[in-house]
């Protein structure tokens, strides 16, 4: 069955009569009102239809004191005539009046239900959607609702979000067998027979009378193993998406006593672990991926991610290398052996497993980034720039790369190149602070003093006591001849820096400030 074609639901009743007791009495809204439901009651829906719209009819216009009715009964006898209208296959006339009771009383849930209704009817699944998920923000243990979404988003093959108000239908009725069944078809209808059998199992024996529907519209085909295992990871990923965690769990393990060799389901179970904080299971699925694996390699390195967090950092050195001697030509060991070799503080092993990382992976930024950051607190200067030019050249979007590049520019005095450098930061972040100093900086040494001041001042608008800027500044406008403003900006450095106990003015020595992810990341 195709997407335009109708689903099927059953439109909502209620209990009309609870608290309508005095209208009912003595009026001709109360005689036409009963009369509508004795006849819906038998079946006889023209003749409802009519009684129901002379009920309307004596609210409206007879005005007696008796016949006042509020909003919420005047929008449950607009809910009766249109499932009336729609037991008797007129679908547009219910829509109308579902519409009337929906604008009426924006609160009744079963108005928006039956509106739903009406909509999938017409094969219209995007209003459909929008009425049910309506009824559930004012009731939302509705169970038709969650079980009509989950029918309509299994019509338009969205299996994460069907399957997640299938569940919720459950939860919301236990004893219901349907939601379960057409879970069941769901899964069988992508080839996932093992998980459908278990849906149908579990329908039965909630609801033993349950008496399967007969189903058009979903096809019984033959797949592939790898299509099934395929669509198990769709599902869990939508899940996931979705911050259903614990459902993309059931599928995983789902999958994997179907299929053990499927480790990409298990190395995806061990992210899942890791992301929910349980990192020793994490660690124990993450263990089961055997050697030979794509996965092999990732899981050793998350293993070794986890315990350091843990502070194991010996440990998380151990399971690197054995991997390493595994793997010798994986660069991603190498990188991260290089991290934890920084934590030891055993810096020259550090730049040796960088080195390393480098060869194995040529394109990789962070890698370079990495052996420019150990050749820099080495005091090889000339070796880190090399590191982070091809860093950058490898990420030129990496922005924290970028200003780190241009303030080893400024340390060897070529503030031509450290400008070029700040301007495409500026870019991207053109409110940060410390970029517009560096850049002013920049500018006040290449006795451009005009180009430097306004980004002093930028950086004194957002930090008044930044005293760095008010030193240069103040330098800037003696440069261009305005003495008083000059004196001035250099009064109030000095003010400043005696309070915070500085010596002198800060010449050209600056504190590094790295600004990428450090080593230990």
């Amino acid at each position: 069955m195709s997407v335009n074609e109708p689903i099927n639901f059953m439109p909502l009743d209620l209990d009309t009569f609870s608290g309508s007791e005095r209208f009912m009495a003595g009026t001709r809204l109360g005689a036409a009102f009963s009369q509508g439901i004795r006849a819906y009651l038998r079946a006889d829906y023209a003749h409802a239809v009519e009684h129901f719209r002379s009920a309307l009819i004596a609210a409206y216009i007879e005005g007696e004191e008796r016949a006042q009715i509020y909003n919420r009964e005047r929008a449950i006898i607009y809910l009766y005539t249109g499932n009336a209208l729609a037991f008797q296959e007129d679908w547009g006339g219910a829509l109308h009046e579902y519409l009337e009771a929906v604008q009426t009383d924006p609160q009744l849930a079963e108005a928006h239900y039956n509106l739903g209704v009406a909509f999938a009817a017409q094969a219209k699944l995007d209003k459909a959607i929008a009425a049910f998920k309506e009824a559930l923000e004012h009731n939302q243990q509705l169970y038709e609702a969650h079980f009509s979404l989950g029918r309509c988003y299994q019509r338009l093959d969205d299996a994460g979000r069907a399957y997640i108000h299938y569940d919720q239908a459950c939860n919301a009725r236990p004893q219901a067998a349907e939601p379960r069944y057409y879970m069941g078809l769901m899964h069988q209808s992508h080839g996932a027979f093992e998980l459908a059998q278990r849906c149908f199992t579990e329908a039965l024996r909630v609801e033993p009378t349950f008496i399967t529907p007969e189903v058009q519209d979903d096809a019984l085909v033959n797949r592939s193993e790898e299509e099934v295992a395929q669509w198990y990871y769709r599902l869990s990923h939508d899940l996931k998406q979705q911050g259903y965690e614990e459902e993309a769990e059931r599928i995983y393990r789902a999958l994997l006593q179907w299929r053990p060799q499927e480790h990409a389901a298990r190395y995806l179970l061990g992210n899942l672990f890791a992301r929910t904080r349980r990192l020793d299971q994490a660690i124990e699925i993450y263990r089961q991926i055997p050697s030979y694996d794509p996965h092999f390699v990732d899981a050793r390195v998350r293993i070794s991610t986890i315990l350091k967090m843990q502070s194991h950092i010996r440990e998380a050195y151990d399971v690197l290398f054995d991997c390493a001697r595994q793997h010798p030509a994986d660069g991603r060991l190498f990188l991260s052996m290089g991290k934890i070799l920084y934590d030891l503080g055993k810096g020259m092993a550090a730049v040796k497993a960088f080195e390393r990382a480098v060869q194995l992976l040529p394109h990789d930024a962070q890698a370079h980034y990495l052996l420019g950051f150990m050749y820099n607190a080495m005091g090889r200067e000339s070796w880190a720039l090399a590191a982070w030019r091809k860093a950058v050249e490898l990420a030129p979007d990496a922005h924290s790369l970028r200003y780190d590049l241009g303030y080893m520019y400024v340390r060897r005095n070529r503030f031509d190149l450290a400008a070029r450098e700040f301007v495409r930061v500026l870019q991207f972040w053109p409110d940060d602070i410390e970029t517009n100093f560096m850049l002013g900086l920049c500018f006040k040494e290449l006795m451009e003093p005009a180009r430097a001041i306004p980004l002093f001042e930028k950086v004194l608008r957002r930090n008044p006591r930044h005293t760095q800027a008010l030193y240069y500044l103040g330098a800037c406008y003696l440069q261009i001849g305005n003495t008083s403003l000059g004196k001035a900006y250099l009064r109030r450095y000095d003010y400043l820096a005696a309070q915070e106990h500085q010596a002198g003015p800060p010449g050209r020595r600056l504190t590094p400030r790295i600004r990428s992810a450090n080593v230990a990341g």
